[in-house]
């Protein structure tokens, strides 16, 4: 069972970016000490963490924010900007990286200090995956968009340092064998095979952050459970409108009255009924007056 406790939303980001901050500063000087590229990549990696982990805070202040002249409509919408984003920064270091590592192939490999690279690499493994599990545990509490975003990027750190480790290890086990000019390719192919296996997950944060920018409607499963809650008032699935972004719900609900008596305590009966719901829902209720067919135009 993992027990460690967990702060609020915005402590536990920041705890995130200053675990990248350590990461990227030791990651980068080992990386060139080395001598591996690899661990080069992790430490940007970690690096251009730290400034998405920042940025993730600064989205939720932001979208915390209340509405004003400016934003009438709060700022909501930063925080699938800042995922977007993520996505996008994320990619691009894994392009580069694979164009990289890609040269050093075609141009003989790379020599590395295997021994001391596979140290790091191990406590690199360690901490990562202790940091993820933080993370997992954090946003079941949570339910948040920023944190959830973390995660994703610690589960890909602690994959690439495991990956890094792994390879390393094999190096390692080679160098004194009949073997040990494959060693040089080693450090390389590790960053090209973890770069092409990490694309799809910055590529699916890009995805899911203008999704939510576009204000799509959420996935099948969410619609149903505000549909068969919303059924408990007597509301269709047809007098409702919603959108997920980032950690909120946002719920536009027409409702048809004959008398003004029946639009009392209905936005109250909403709110309540998803007060336990996984998101924060942001409900309006429309009313509109129900014409009798008998009203002559």
């Amino acid at each position: 069972m993992f027990s460690l406790k967990v702060g609020s939303e915005r402590s536990t980001l920041i705890f995130s970016a200053g675990v990248s901050g350590f990461f990227a500063v030791a990651g980068i000087g080992w990386g060139v000490w080395t001598g591996s590229l690899a661990i080069l990549f992790d430490g940007a990696y970690s690096f251009v963490s730290l400034a998405l982990s920042l940025l993730s805070v600064q989205a939720l202040r932001w979208a915390e924010s209340p509405a004003n002249n400016h934003f009438n409509f709060g700022r909501i919408l930063a925080e699938p900007l800042a995922i977007a984003i993520k996505g996008l920064v994320i990619l691009l270091v894994c392009l580069i990286s694979l164009f990289s590592a890609l040269n050093a192939l075609m141009t003989g490999g790379r020599e590395v200090m295997a021994d001391m690279a596979l140290g790091f690499a191990l406590f690199s493994v360690i901490s990562c995956v202790l940091t993820w599990r933080y993370l997992q545990h954090s946003n079941r509490i949570h339910q948040s968009a920023l944190v959830e975003a973390e995660t994703r990027q610690w589960c890909m750190d602690s994959l690439l340092s495991g990956a890094v480790f792994m390879g390393f290890l094999i190096a390692w086990g080679v160098s004194g064998t009949g073997y040990a000019h494959w060693a040089l390719y080693a450090d390389p192919l590790l960053v090209v095979l973890a770069s092409v296996y990490f694309m799809a997950v910055p590529v699916r944060m890009t995805l899911q952050g203008v999704r939510e920018i576009m204000m799509i409607s959420p996935e099948p499963e969410m619609r149903k459970r505000v549909y068969r809650a919303l059924s408990e008032l007597g509301i269709h699935a047809s007098q409702c409108k919603m959108a997920k972004v980032g950690s909120y719900l946002i719920l536009e609900v027409t409702v048809a009255v004959e008398r003004v008596e029946e639009m009392d305590g209905l936005q109250h009966q909403v709110d309540l009924l998803f007060r336990n719901f996984p998101l924060e829902v942001k409900a309006q209720i429309l009313f509109y007056p129900k014409w009798s067919a008998s009203v002559k135009v």
